[in-house]
């Protein structure tokens, strides 16, 4: 047995010993939330409910509060990644959902983030996919056949956007007429099914709530990307990783897809008091084994190294400490 696993059981004995004792916040901290006596109240920014972040963020506050009985996880939906990072900046939310490309990009004070935003990582939650949709009657059959398409790209800013707009640069799709329309997975999926769009993209967790939902009222099909594709995109953007999605993710999907992803993030301010990021942090790890429970895109919280490895942006300082500790880094 690793010393990750002999760790993580006596960890999670420990923890919840501690908290049948009414443990409290950590002596000599403060959180960035609201307090009611003993207990520490924050809030979680996720998105919109059509899509896998919404579901994940619902699924981390359960399992906080439900494993840390000194902290209650409060859900505050948004319209994704760059609304998050705004609202963990301005203090109006304690923690946040942030796809992985959208958090380097804001540490580093590229694009709209200048100056650079003091984010750090508590760990990684799952893996945001490309995953692009038409109805199987449309002819389509790869990325690169959209000339000309009306495509639902997600909310405006949103990391389905930035994705969607960065595999289009490299397939030279915006020269060829494609049009992109702002809107929430759930919308876009709607909007699809009504044939007010030709191709909806999301880049989120698998499955996709609302295009599964889709693709059992309509036949649907996945779009593919050539292998010289795949290849011009992560070139061109270092942070994602290549992925596939499985067979039989979406209802009448037979075949695996190629595709390309980025790991979407837990994030909190770097002000957090470290005492404070190492309880979440130790709460995440103790049910971390349990979330693909709450949803599928969550299996990958089991492992160790997707967890807290291979980051795009630094983990908190109490993070750190934590999974130093448990013997994860």
């Amino acid at each position: 047995m690793r010393t990750g696993q002999i760790c993580r059981k006596a960890l999670l004995a420990l923890t919840l010993l501690g908290t049948l004792a009414g443990c409290g916040a950590p002596s000599g901290s403060s959180s960035s939330g609201d307090s009611e006596g003993d207990l520490i109240l924050l809030t979680i920014g996720t998105a919109d409910s059509g899509g896998t972040m919404y579901q994940a963020g619902s699924a981390i506050a359960q399992a906080i509060t439900q494993e840390d009985h000194s902290i209650k996880v409060n859900i505050s939906a948004s319209t994704g990644s760059g609304m998050n990072v705004r609202s963990l900046e301005s203090g109006e939310v304690d923690l946040a959902l942030v796809s992985g490309d959208m958090a380097y990009a804001a540490v580093n004070g590229e694009d709209e983030f200048q100056p650079p935003v003091e984010l750090r990582a508590i760990g990684a939650v799952y893996s945001s996919v490309s995953n692009w949709v038409v109805p199987a009657s449309s002819g389509y059959t790869y990325v690169h056949d959209l000339t000309g398409a009306r495509i639902g790209a997600g909310p405006q800013g949103s990391t389905t956007e930035l994705s969607a707009r960065a595999a289009a640069a490299s397939l030279s799709l915006e020269e060829q007429g494609i049009t992109f329309v702002n809107c929430s997975l759930g919308d876009g999926a709607e909007m699809l099914g009504k044939g007010e769009l030709d191709a909806v993209h999301a880049f989120t967790g698998m499955p996709v709530p609302s295009l599964v939902a889709l693709a059992k009222e309509m036949p649907c099909r996945l779009l593919l990307y050539t292998p010289e594709e795949l290849e011009t995109i992560l070139e061109k953007n270092p942070v994602y990783f290549p992925t596939q999605i499985p067979a039989g993710t979406y209802p009448g999907q037979e075949d695996t897809v190629d595709t390309f992803g980025v790991k979407c993030l837990l994030c909190v301010s770097s002000s957090m008091p470290e005492d404070l990021a190492y309880q979440l942090t130790q709460a995440i790890w103790n049910v971390s084994d349990r979330m693909g429970d709450y949803s599928p895109a969550m299996d990958d919280m089991a492992r160790p190294d997707f967890l807290c490895q291979n980051l795009p942006i630094p983990l908190h300082p109490g993070a750190e400490r934590f999974y130093q500790e448990a013997g994860a880094l």
